[in-house]
């Protein structure tokens, strides 16, 4: 019985060490692994960010005219995390986009204007 206990311990303990280490691992990276395991990891947030948009960060990885953004995005309380999101098309320069993220991962997006977006977010936008 002790033994069976002591194997449970070491094995949570193991399991639980080695997703806080990749949790630690992938926070605010923009690469595919750190996108997956933060959109299923429990301990990070869905949260909107807020990003200016700067076509001469944007590329046409695919050739088929979807733009990929690597930008620096804004919570609502004015802290910086790096998002990499790809775009229907070249997005409108210099516009502010509402983004739908958990952790690196971008659900969704949308125009945003000053009025919806937290003023923290948005006077950082304005000094980037």
């Amino acid at each position: 019985m002790k033994s069976l206990l002591k194997f449970l311990l070491i094995t949570v303990l193991i399991i639980g060490g080695s997703y806080v280490g990749a949790c630690l691992y992938t926070k605010d990276r923009t690469d595919q692994f750190s996108q997956a395991l933060g959109q299923y990891n429990f301990m990070v947030k869905r949260e909107p960010k807020f990003v200016k948009i700067y076509n001469n960060k944007g590329s046409d990885e695919d050739g088929y005219g979807n733009y990929e953004y690597n930008l620096t995005s804004y919570d609502s309380k004015g802290n910086a995390h790096k998002v990499k999101f790809t775009g229907m098309g070249k997005l409108k320069q210099n516009h502010y986009l509402k983004l739908d993220t958990k952790g690196a991962y971008v659900y969704s997006y949308e125009e945003s204007f000053k009025s919806n977006m937290p003023k923290k977010a948005y006077d950082k936008l304005q000094t980037q």
